[in-house]
Formats: C-alpha cells, sequence, structure tokens
C-alpha cells in the first residue's frame, strides 16, 4: 500500500475508533461490550501484523496531522450529545478527559525524562485539596483557586524531586512511593482538611457569577449540566496538549531524552542534570494539580480516596500502556483505562488485579506500548537545522 496515500486509512481509523468507543458504551449487555474489546484487540493485532497497512496508517498520521486533528476534535465535541440521555456515560466521558491531562503530565516524568513517578496521584489529590479548601473555607473563586492549586502541585512536585536528584531508577521509584504514602496520611490525619470525611460542597465555576454547569432544556431536549463540564474540561485539554506537544519539540524535552538514554554521557555534554530532573516533577505536577482541581469542582467531593497509592499506580498504567514519551498514546491509554474499567463494575474487586496484569504484559510483550514513542528527525536546511 502507498505511503502516499495514507490519509484515508488514518482516517478510518479515528472514525471507527470513536464509533467502537460509543457502541461499546451503548450497550448494557456484558457479552456484547467483551466482543467490541476481542474486534479492537483482534482488529489492532491485525494491522500490526500487515505491516504496508500500518507503514501506511503511520504515514497518514505523519504527513496529514492538521487534517486528523481536526477530526478528532470535531469527534470529541459531537461525542456527548450521542449520550444526552445517560448522564453518566458523560460523566466517564469527563473523568477520562480529567485523567488525560494528569497522565500527558506523568509522561513528561516516565516517558520522556524515565523517572517512575508513582506520586502522580498525590500532586492530583493535593491541587483537587488546594481548590477545595480555597473555595469552600476561604469562599474564593474557582478562577483564583484553579492557578493555586496548579502552582501549590508543581511546588510540593518540586520539593518531592529535590532527594531524588542522588537517586536513579529503582531507587527514584522508591523515593516517590514514600512520598505518596506520606501525602496521603498527612492529609488524612489533618482536621482542616477534614479527616477521613473529606470536603464536600465544593462549588462549580462560575464566568461573572454566572453558573453555565446547569440542567438545560431545549423543547423536549434535556442536555445535563455534565455535558456542559465536558467541554470546560475539553478546552483545559486542549491547552494542556498544546503546551506539552510545544515542550516535547523543545529543547527541554532533549534534554529530558538526554537523561533517559544516559545520565553519565549527559553530564559530560555539559548538561546540568539537577535542572533538568527538576524541571520535569515541576511541570509533571502542574498538570497533576490542574487535574485535581478540576477533579474536585466536577464531583464537589475530595476525599484520601482520591490521592492514594492506587491512583499513582493507575496513572503510570495509563502511560506505559499507551506508550511512553508519545502524547497521542498517552491519551489512549488513559481512555482505555478508565473507560473500560468504569463498564465492568461488576468486578470492581479486581480492578488492581486488572491494572497489575496488564502493566506485567506490556512490560514484557510490548514495553514500547500501543504506540511508541516516535524517532525525533531532523534535516539541514538553508536556514540552518532545523527539528521535526
Amino acid at each position: 500500500m502507498n505511503k502516499k496515500n495514507g490519509f484515508l486509512p488514518a482516517l478510518i481509523t479515528i472514525v471507527v475508533s470513536y464509533v467502537l468507543l460509543m457502541l461499546f458504551m451503548g450497550v448494557d449487555n456484558l457479552i456484547i461490550s467483551g466482543a467490541i474489546i476481542v474486534f479492537l484487540v483482534g482488529g489492532g493485532f491485525f494491522i500490526y501484523r500487515k505491516k504496508s497497512l500500518l507503514d501506511c496508517i503511520v504515514a497518514g498520521f505523519r504527513d496529514y496531522k492538521g487534517s486528523l486533528l481536526i477530526t478528532a476534535v470535531v469527534l470529541s465535541v459531537l461525542l456527548p450529545l450521542f449520550f444526552l440521555k445517560n448522564h453518566y456515560i458523560i460523566h466517564i466521558f469527563t473523568l477520562a478527559l480529567i485523567y488525560v491531562i494528569a497522565s500527558v503530565g506523568l509522561n513528561i516524568q516516565v516517558g520522556s525524562a524515565n523517572m517512575t513517578n508513582f506520586s502522580q496521584g498525590a500532586f492530583f489529590g493535593i491541587g483537587a485539596y488546594t481548590s477545595a479548601l480555597m473555595t469552600v473555607k476561604l469562599g474564593l473563586s474557582f478562577w483564583i483557586a484553579f492557578p493555586s492549586a496548579v502552582l501549590v502541585a508543581g511546588i510540593f512536585g518540586f520539593l518531592m524531586g529535590l532527594p531524588t536528584l542522588k537517586t536513579r531508577e529503582f531507587h527514584l521509584s522508591l523515593v516517590t512511593i514514600a512520598f505518596a504514602y506520606v501525602a496521603y496520611l498527612l492529609i488524612l490525619n489533618m482536621r482542616w482538611t477534614g479527616g477521613a470525611d473529606g470536603i464536600a460542597g465544593v462549588p462549580k465555576p462560575t464566568i461573572f457569577g454566572l453558573s453555565i454547569f446547569k440542567t438545560v432544556r431545549l423543547g423536549g431536549l434535556r442536555i445535563p449540566w455534565t455535558t456542559f463540564y465536558y467541554y470546560f474540561t475539553l478546552l483545559f485539554v486542549g491547552i494542556g496538549i498544546y503546551f506539552a506537544w510545544k515542550l516535547h519539540n523543545s529543547w527541554i524535552a532533549l534534554g529530558w531524552n538526554a537523561i533517559r538514554e544516559d545520565e553519565i554521557s549527559s553530564k559530560c555534554y555539559g548538561l546540568d542534570l539537577n535542572k533538568i530532573k527538576l524541571s520535569a516533577f515541576f511541570i509533571g505536577s502542574l498538570y497533576a494539580g490542574a487535574a485535581g482541581s478540576l477533579y474536585v469542582h466536577f464531583v464537589g467531593f475530595i476525599s484520601t480516596e482520591s490521592m492514594a497509592f492506587s491512583v499513582g499506580l493507575l496513572m503510570v498504567c495509563m502511560v506505559i500502556l499507551g506508550g511512553m514519551d508519545n502524547i497521542l498514546g498517552v491519551i489512549l491509554g488513559t481512555v482505555l483505562l478508565i473507560v473500560i474499567p468504569e463498564k465492568f463494575r461488576a468486578f470492581q474487586d479486581f480492578r488492581l488485579l486488572f491494572y497489575g496484569i496488564i502493566l506485567i504484559l506490556m512490560l514484557i510483550f510490548r514495553p514500547q506500548g500501543l504506540i511508541p514513542k516516535k524517532v525525533r528527525r531532523y534535516s539541514l536546511s538553508t536556514g540552518g537545522d532545523h527539528g521535526k
């Protein structure tokens, strides 16, 4: 198959993926849902084995990324309109978008810099608690609480990064695990954070004092408030992905990639390893804080269960499943690990086992993830060297 004609296969891949997602969420029969998953896995395996088709699709995504991005955005905007009668499904889609923000930030640390961080759930909780305390206890606006939550999470990420500067690989991961448990226990045992009861009554965001997150009726059509929050979150997802993409194509990300490949060689080339590592922790934690703030204003309640170690483990699984150092892969992994388990709530008690099995299988059989990281390409032009 000619790689130059890759637009149509890539377009079909996107459309079919959205259709399967809608079918999966729209049916109530677990057998049919399981059949859709089998079909999706089988189709992915077929494409993977058909190298000419796979190369054609990859070329399509590379050469027509602008048109395909517009298609994905349009489909994402239309997605909740098919489920206006089902408040719960739109709720799940919104949660998936919130976790996309957190996992894209974690990808900076795990994927770009090879620093496995299990405490992203803790920063998620720190952002959520900061926003909840400022709006509920202090009566401040969401538009003050949100940037404050992002900044506070980033500061704590920077502080956690300090003791990791002399550690690598497994030892670095142990430091992040310790921080996750310390943060969890501290917030759990503090009175001003609500302790085990958490913080309830967190208000929805307002614009000029008016709340746009209300159920609306247009004739006989009822639009639930979750639809508007879905679009609100989608806007932040777009902003987050844009900045992550700009970072990925910057000198900062090249520094992250350099220490991922070889710290000693990077230091020999004059790179400041401490600054590079701390920047990854700081920026990744900013994303977690933003996701946490959006989450608490969405559900209206926060407790320490939302920042437990299992949450951080889930986010690591999202990055590994989708593909480390690949934004598109991380988005895919996040959607899969949020949507599929919610559909099979009958097996809720086995959720952590499910995440663990996925993590082990991916590390053994496909450590690069569903969508592997792209190889950076550079070309010479009359104006100098330009990275693509």
